[in-house]
């Protein structure tokens, strides 16, 4: 199955490895993964995605000894040099969450860090699915000082209380349970007019997601089969225009580009 993927490689170019946001555009978002991958537009990050890189690693700089208000003023800095990269209107709106999002981190690393040590941040993990290689990258790894366990600490930021651990985040700790062979832990933490709050899940079935995966790159597989030039890949998928992703003006414009509307 491995040679549909690599199909469409031309010099540095290449489908594989995969990684969790391949699998997760292909299955549900699936023009705008051709899109990138295959039309290989390149589109410009947003202030809500820089306001949780900026996050984890302010909170990263204070777990490993550096001064609360230098991690902070690190983590602005950080904020502000990505985010002049591209223009969104919500960059001060997600500026104004930074400190709330991060004080609520520190809270809750302050609550159940004392009883672990931090061993690693942003460790890439390598895994095969079914013959396929994909490759991702952990947030926190921690070790238990009494039992002697590790295991991960996967950090999510955003404005909206999660009902429930998703299907599309249960997939992703799949992934890194897998490829780690450690138990994972999700924490959200969660920005509201009032400041920020915090949740922690955790996947008990490991299994039931990693199928989903493995029936995604299974599917994956037998549609490159059947592609064998971007005309192909163009002419099997039909945008749906009244898709969120087209909100965002250099994703609309390559729609047009490639489909005409």
């Amino acid at each position: 199955m491995i040679e549909h993927f690599k199909k469409f490689d031309l010099g540095d170019k290449t489908l594989l490895p995969l990684s969790f946001s391949h699998l997760n555009e292909f299955a549900f978002q699936r023009d705008r993964w051709a899109l990138k991958r295959i039309f290989e537009f390149e589109f410009p990050s947003s202030a809500a995605a820089e306001r949780g890189k900026a996050v984890e690693s302010g909170l990263n700089m204070w777990l490993n000894g550096i001064d609360k208000k230098e991690a902070i003023d690190k983590m602005f800095d950080e904020f502000h040099a990505n985010c002049k990269l591209f223009d969104d209107p919500k960059t001060d709106e997600e500026e104004y969450n930074l400190i709330p999002l991060f004080e609520e981190g520190v809270k809750a690393f302050n609550e159940f860090g004392f009883k672990w040590n931090l061993l690693g941040y942003q460790k890439k993990v390598e895994l095969d699915i079914s013959g396929i290689p994909l490759i991702g990258y952990t947030d926190f790894h921690f070790e238990d000082k009494q039992t002697k366990e590790d295991f991960y600490i996967d950090l999510k930021t955003t404005k909206r209380k999660p009902t429930g651990l998703s299907m599309s985040h249960a997939m992703q700790q799949s992934i890194y349970h897998r490829g780690t062979n450690a138990n994972q832990k999700l924490w959200y933490l969660i920005a509201n007019k009032s400041g920020a709050k915090f949740e922690s899940m955790s996947l008990t079935d490991y299994d039931s997601p990693m199928k989903v995966c493995e029936h995604i790159i299974s599917v994956m597989g037998k549609y490159l089969e059947s592609v064998n030039s971007k005309e192909d890949v163009k002419n099997s998928i039909i945008p749906n225009p009244d898709d969120w992703i087209w909100r965002d003006t250099a994703v609309l414009e390559a729609r047009k580009e490639v489909w005409g509307y």
